[in-house]
């Protein structure tokens, strides 16, 4: 039986009598790790929703550089854009582990938010956060020198999506390359900058998981520079 915790709890939001005729629109698709979901520049036609996984969004520039939008975790929603008149998708998606996500066609959708002045409420409230996390973001890499905009994005994957216990363990993909592409630099130089803070003791690698050993460095790496 396909697992459903996360849409459930999306359609929860909507009316009772208005839920089971938007939950038979949404069909499952398993993706294995790698696997691309839609292109940028693709016909934006579906609202997609995690139920398990990691997704990561991205675009890929003239000189092969990958540049990293974000990571799209299980209850978060992607290709929202089709909620407001996007036409096409502004950017591609890939699975970075197994992952199942739940489509269902942007007509659907939007004549739910019509039909539901509750569920209107609570998809603008979706998608004020991801705006958010967007400036967060902006201006961790605006103008920063490379030290503080890696320490930037490690603090703000930390508040996220860390796993806080006695050592703040990172519980996503990220490498020196994804560091890179959400930062907008090369892999090289987040790499020396990297192993910087490891020769200091601030971040480690186990059971390969990136782990922040000491927060109050990593803070006081970002508000030095």
């Amino acid at each position: 039986m396909t697992e459903c915790d996360c849409l459930d709890q999306f359609l929860s939001n909507l009316k009772k009598e208005k839920r089971n005729r938007l939950q038979d629109k949404f069909i499952s698709q398993v993706l294995d790790r790698g696997q691309l979901i839609f292109f940028e520049g693709d016909p934006a036609s579906h609202l997609y929703l995690v139920e398990k996984g990691v997704i990561e969004a991205n675009v890929i520039h003239g000189d092969g550089k990958v540049y990293i939008f974000h990571f799209v975790f299980p209850g978060e929603v992607f290709g929202e854009g089709v909620l407001y008149g996007q036409e096409y998708y502004p950017f591609s998606t890939v699975a970075r582990k197994e992952s199942l996500v739940w489509k269902a066609p942007a007509h659907e959708v939007r004549a739910a938010l019509d039909a539901d002045p509750g569920f209107k409420s609570y998809i603008i409230g979706l998608l004020g956060e991801k705006l958010e996390q967007s400036y967060i973001k902006a201006r961790c890499v605006a103008g920063e020198r490379v030290e503080k905009r890696v320490a930037c994005i490690l603090l703000k994957t930390i508040e996220e999506f860390g796993m806080h216990n006695c050592k703040e363990r990172l519980d996503t993909p990220l490498t020196n390359r994804d560091i890179s592409g959400l930062i907008g630099s090369t892999e090289e130089t987040v790499s020396r900058v990297m192993s910087r803070m490891k020769k200091e003791g601030i971040i480690a690698m186990e059971d390969k998981q990136l782990v922040v050993l000491d927060r109050e460095k990593l803070l006081g790496y970002f508000d030095s520079m």
